[in-house]
């Protein structure tokens, strides 16, 4: 349903009773008093600021529950265009199976429709990223957190990261207050699983956001368009199979350079600790 025709059907619904209300009000006020009555607008910025607290609480409660999870493991069906010279938009693709030990530990495995792989690593100490088709690797020493090794890939390497959110500490605390507006779409299925279809708007882009509706609220899918980007680029990605208990070691997060293989060295866009624009 049209989210506007949805505001003005709840709001006219709601004048309905403050109508009547107001009006019961009237006969009982003294004689000349006079009962305000809210205009049409005032109702719709209300039902408005409910949707948005309603639709900020489900996200809430989703990214709470994964930001409880000490390890976690899930694969994702990427989709992302990419402008061509000539101003046509190309869709490509990859999958990426990812596994998260908190608080420091990363592996993130793509492989691309066109059959390169590539594989992210962090240790604790090291982002590594293996370029196996390339015989090539890159290695940046970074000992912290995973909060802040993603951090300093987005900022100081100037790489985004669209699914970075989803393995930080907790992604709504992450975003929140980056949010301009949010609302509840509906509730759909997506590949057999009840999820709430949430929408929200940063100063750059816009975000919807499926999450489960059952007792583990976990991502079922995202769209990130782009709007100020030419031809407003869309990132989409599908969750699946996700496993919170997987069995995972120290070694499944350490990258050993395969004999051959050439470091390409990595420079940082921006001073460390600078901010994304």
């Amino acid at each position: 349903m049209n989210r506007e025709f949805r505001l003005r059907t709840a709001a006219a619904a709601l004048l309905g009773c403050l109508a009547a209300a107001t009006a019961a009000a009237d006969d009982a006020a003294p004689s000349g008093a006079q009962v305000e009555r809210p205009s049409p607008e005032a109702v719709i910025a209300a039902i408005i600021e409910v949707d948005t607290e309603a639709a900020k609480a489900v996200m809430k409660r989703a990214a709470d529950f994964l930001a409880a999870q000490e390890r976690f493991a899930f694969t994702a069906h990427v989709a992302y265009d990419v402008l061509q010279p000539n101003g046509q938009k190309l869709q490509f693709g990859d999958v990426r199976e990812v596994t998260v030990r908190r608080p420091d530990r990363i592996r993130s495995m793509t492989r691309s429709r066109q059959g390169e792989v590539r594989t992210l690593y962090f240790d604790g100490k090291t982002i590594s990223v293996d370029l196996p088709d390339d015989e090539a690797f890159i290695a940046v020493e970074k000992p912290g957190t995973l909060d802040a090794a993603i951090d300093y890939v987005v900022n100081d390497l100037d790489t985004p990261v669209p699914l970075g959110n989803f393995v930080k500490s907790n992604y709504y605390i992450d975003i929140a207050d980056r949010i301009r507006s949010a609302y509840m779409v509906g509730t759909e299925t997506i590949d057999e699983r009840r999820c709430d279809h949430l929408a929200f708007r940063t100063d750059r882009v816009d975000v919807q956001l499926w999450i489960d509706v059952g007792d583990e609220p976990l991502p079922c899918g995202v769209v990130i368009t782009y709007r100020h980007e030419a031809q407003s680029p869309q990132f989409r990605a599908s969750f699946e199979d996700w496993d919170l208990s997987p069995k995972v070691s120290d070694k499944l997060f350490v990258f050993v350079p395969p004999k051959g293989s050439e470091r390409i060295p990595v420079q940082a866009m921006r001073p460390a600790g600078g901010e994304a624009e």
